[in-house]
């Protein structure tokens, strides 16, 4: 994985494949847990940038992934 001087366009190699990759923000702060004993559940960290990683070129006008996730 590397990224291009902008910070936000690079690709993604994996053997002789290189799939473009874009660092977009997430419109909401998301919560990581982990659990030890499948029962306590430990905070992570919060997430707030995703990388998405395609076949074509994405070309992303704004930084924002404004779909947000879903589990």
């Amino acid at each position: 994985l590397f990224f291009a001087e902008d910070g936000r366009g690079g690709a993604l190699v994996i053997g002789n494949d290189r799939f473009p990759a874009s660092l977009l923000d997430l419109p909401a702060i998301v919560e990581s847990f982990k659990t030890y004993d499948d029962s306590a559940l430990v905070k992570t960290t919060n997430i707030g940038q995703m990388i998405m990683v395609g076949e074509s070129d994405i070309v992303a006008d704004v930084m924002e992934y404004r779909h947000g996730l879903t589990p």
